[in-house]
């Protein structure tokens, strides 16, 4: 779905929120969502009317299997190098097999996170210089090394699962989904001094300028 000239969300994607920015015949791939053999990633794609090959970077906010499930093969699939924080990096190189834990977990079987080779460790305060400029930013709190990235092209700021949108606003995560509730509230109140026109949280619904899309997201 196209949120506003140049962002492309998906709307079928297992798990949070992936992220198309297009910029010319380079495309920038936020977050790869939960591990479905990259069909909801690539419909993301094929949907704005692109090839794999024109992605050119896969950015990860974090390394939760909802938001970095598809890296190692979209990076076999386009040949884009995965860049993602050095706390990220380490726990997707030799991911935890999770644990099956509760009805749903014991009926569906715990999903094994693939081992995801990182080409770039990225660090807060870098600037990447494509698709009109990334700003690199530090957002911990809910999960080691969680990184937020401001698309300087679009205007758009992808918070992962850092902060949620609520009626607008960022806010800070449940406390019960956080790492570290103390610098998730930080974090919040950090990226909602960010001046975005667009703020596109993990889950959920992206706002414009504050107000939230008319059309329905599946």
């Amino acid at each position: 779905m196209l949120i506003v000239p140049g962002l492309h969300v998906g709307d079928m994607t297992r798990g949070g929120r992936a992220y198309l920015i297009v910029d010319g015949t380079v495309c920038v791939l936020i977050d790869t969502g939960a591990p479905d053999g990259t069909l909801g990633t690539g419909q993301l794609i094929e949907s704005a009317q692109r090839q794999p090959f024109e992605v050119r970077l896969i950015l990860l906010t974090h390394a939760h299997a909802g938001h970095a499930g598809n890296a190692a093969g979209l990076r076999e699939l386009t040949g884009a190098p995965v860049a993602c924080s050095r706390s990220a990096a380490a726990a997707l190189t030799e991911p935890a097999r999770p644990q099956r834990t509760g009805l749903i977990g014991r009926l569906r079987g715990a999903e094994t996170l693939e081992p995801v080779h990182v080409d770039r460790i990225l660090e807060p305060g870098e600037r990447i210089d494509m698709a009109g400029g990334i700003e690199v930013i530090g957002a911990p709190g809910h999960s080691p090394g969680s990184l937020a990235f401001h698309l300087l092209g679009a205007d758009v700021l992808c918070l992962g699962d850092a902060a949620s949108v609520e009626r607008g606003m960022v806010v800070p995560p449940p406390e019960r989904h956080c790492a570290d509730p103390s610098s998730a509230l930080v974090t919040a109140e950090a990226l909602a001094a960010v001046a975005a026109r667009v703020v596109a949280p993990g889950h959920g619904f992206p706002s414009i300028e504050g107000r939230m899309p008319k059309r329905t997201m599946r």
